[in-house]
Parts: C-alpha cells; sequence; structure tokens
C-alpha cells in the first residue's frame, strides 16, 4: 500500500476508533466522558494536574497528631452536630495563617471536608463550607475545592489549593 494512503487511512481511522470507545456528555455539575461504559472526569484530572504542577504550599501546614491546633479543631468541628459528629475515626488537617481545612471520617456520618476559621481565637466550624459525602463520578479534589471555594470566599487560596485528600472515602 503507498506511504499517503496509509497515513491517510490512520489518520481517519484514529478518530473512529476513538470514537467508538469514548463518549462524553453535559452533566449538572460539567462534562463527563465515558470510556467504554466507565465514567471518567477528564476535567478534574486534568485541574488536578495543573494545580500539583503550578501551585507554592509554603505557608500550608499539615498538622501531626500531637499538634494543640489539631486538638481545637477536632473540637470544633465535634461539637457542631452532636452526638453523630463525636466518634471521629480518622481526620486530617492542613492550615494557613487562621484557616483550616479538615478531612474527617465519622463512625455515623458521611465523610466530611470542614473549613474551620479563626484558629488564633476560637476555632469556629464554617457551617456553609461543609463537603459531606462521596462525589463519584466526580474527581474529589477539584469538586471539594470548587465547593469550598464558592462558600468560604475569605479561605487563603493557598490552603484550598494545596490540601490534599488522604482518606480512603475521597480517593
Amino acid at each position: 500500500m503507498n506511504k499517503k494512503v496509509s497515513i491517510t487511512l490512520l489518520l481517519l481511522l484514529i478518530p473512529v476508533v476513538l470514537l467508538t470507545h469514548v463518549s462524553w456528555s453535559q452533566k449538572e455539575n460539567g462534562l463527563m466522558f465515558n470510556v467504554d461504559g466507565r465514567d471518567v472526569d477528564f476535567v478534574g484530572i486534568i485541574k488536578n494536574e495543573w494545580r500539583m504542577a503550578t501551585n507554592t504550599c509554603k505557608t500550608v501546614t499539615e498538622l501531626n497528631s500531637e499538634d494543640q491546633k489539631l486538638t481545637m479543631i477536632k473540637t470544633a468541628i465535634q461539637s457542631y452536630s452532636p452526638p453523630d459528629s463525636i466518634p471521629i475515626k480518622v481526620i486530617y488537617v492542613w492550615t494557613s495563617g487562621t484557616w483550616a481545612v479538615a478531612e474527617v471520617e465519622f463512625e455515623n456520618l458521611l465523610p466530611a471536608v470542614v473549613a474551620v476559621k479563626n484558629l488564633d481565637t476560637n476555632a469556629t466550624v464554617v457551617g456553609d463550607a461543609i463537603w459531606s459525602g462521596m462525589t463519584a463520578p466526580w474527581k474529589s479534589g477539584p469538586f471539594i475545592r470548587a465547593y469550598l471555594g464558592q462558600k468560604a470566599k475569605d479561605m487563603p487560596a493557598e490552603l484550598l489549593n494545596c490540601f490534599e485528600l488522604q482518606t480512603s472515602s475521597f480517593r
């Protein structure tokens, strides 16, 4: 077969083969791709990769289990909606200035990502800025960051862009 014909045929067949395996649709929360029957959030994957490549996280700190701020934040979260919010299985916390983001798994509640402010005085849960539940089929990080960014407009952008989801609930 002639080389030009082969290349032309290849260039025509590649999109046809791709389109038989990949489709997309506009959902309530954005564009969702479907690859061989499986939903894939390509937009979320690209946003997450771009965020990791372009952010500097100099002012963001992940707290360890002995940190006094972690205890204060945990107490604020537990007192937000007792009794179900009291038994916490896992908590990860990132801080920047007087703000924190906590990823929490409870015994009796859905997993949550919680914005907390006023760490310098009296840690307060930002009531509107709580993501609770799963995000599937959406990529958790970009989806939750967008939600928290809309609800806690005063949160430092660096904190919003630099916390990393750790639990299996959001991976």
